[in-house]
């Protein structure tokens, strides 16, 4: 990790024993790091002050922080890390990174931050010109200059031994075993991912777009809050110019989780997340800003119902928990990209 690289990491946990043994596996690696630990229960029901660099919190701070809006961060469900980006927010760091407590690194984690710091410092770089047929190109082909270069902005790392499949995965998986097979890519532009939130780092002015949405206790869905979360940040990041990295760093994610239970918490989701992402491409974006962007697609985002009514009205409240005062004096500079300067008009980020 460079030493001068300030780097904060959230994690969200209900169980006391799989915290300390993420805290004891990833001693070495995050020893500079500082740790944001969401506990989702009323109070903690478990003692961290043995690990300095850990900061604790609960329902209790969300709470009290957020008084009449704290029901934008839905409980029992892992989308509470949400209050964990921006209590991150405000540590002003140069690297948000955040893991699920069941994620232990490879070897020892040494490179971990370092590697997830190497892919946002350099450009993302993806194909831009299309063949109109097979083998030799045709006229108009440019000879060298054929790949789009964009600075990168999010860096969706990887997992290895317990991959992050849906249920009725899981269940084929039973009987007829694949294998998944991590590839370092640029996501291409106009091209939506599956953004897993096990693992996966991001620079501080994407967090006004990095809202885990309502899920769990209390709402239809479950299960879909990094997903959904994952494609309101590709289609604004598309839309501002910054590319989308997945591979690379690898964790050894330990914990296969019940394939019963999560087969009824996705149930109500699987058709909407055919319509979702759909909905979302539809929208002609005219936002110069994170902030402008994410508001622009809660106010017109055409799903109709209770929860996409609630959704809308949680997504504004979010945005508008990062004033531009706050933003501006938090981002003074624009980000450092190696091997490709921002360009002046996409300085203003937020």
């Amino acid at each position: 990790m460079p030493v001068s690289l300030k780097c904060t990491i959230v994690v969200p946990t209900i169980r006391e024993h799989s915290i300390k043994e993420f805290l004891a596996v990833w001693k070495k690696a995050l020893i500079s790091a500082h740790l944001i630990v969401i506990e989702d229960n009323p109070t903690p029901t478990f003692d961290l002050r043995a690990y300095p660099q850990v900061t604790h919190y609960s329902w209790n701070d969300i709470d009290r922080d957020l008084g009449a809006n704290n029901w934008i961060i839905p409980r029992r469900t892992d989308c509470i890390r949400s209050y964990g980006f921006w209590k991150a927010y405000q540590d002003h760091p140069d690297m948000v990174i955040t893991l699920d407590d069941d994620c232990h690194p490879v070897d020892d984690g040494t490179h971990f931050i370092e590697t997830h710091w190497e892919a946002l410092t350099h450009s993302g770089t993806s194909e831009a010109w299309q063949q109109t047929g097979e083998g030799i190109p045709t006229r108009g082909i440019p000879y060298f200059q054929r790949h789009r270069e964009w600075p990168c902005m999010l860096n969706h790392g990887l997992w290895d031994h317990v991959p992050d499949f849906d249920a009725p995965t899981q269940l084929v998986q039973s009987r007829v075993p694949q294998t998944f097979i991590p590839v370092n890519q640029t996501i291409p532009v106009g091209r939506y991912f599956p953004m897993c939130g096990m693992n996966v780092a991001f620079r501080p002015e994407l967090i006004p777009a990095m809202y885990f949405l309502l899920m769990g206790k209390g709402y239809q869905y479950d299960r879909f809050g990094d997903i959904w979360s994952g494609v309101l940040v590709k289609k604004i990041c598309d839309h501002l110019g910054y590319a989308i990295k997945s591979g690379d760093p690898i964790v050894v994610h330990q914990r296969a989780s019940n394939v019963w239970a999560n087969l009824r918490k996705e149930a109500p989701g699987l058709e909407v997340n055919e319509e979702f992402w759909s909905a979302v491409d539809r929208l002609c974006l005219t936002g110069r800003t994170v902030i402008e962007c994410y508001q622009e697609i809660a106010e017109s985002l055409t799903l109709e119902g209770q929860y996409w009514s609630a959704l809308r009205e949680a997504m504004l409240l979010w945005s508008g928990l990062f004033t531009k005062a706050e933003i501006h004096e938090n981002l003074a500079s624009p980000p450092r990209i190696k091997g490709n300067s921002l360009p002046a008009s996409q300085s203003a980020l937020v």
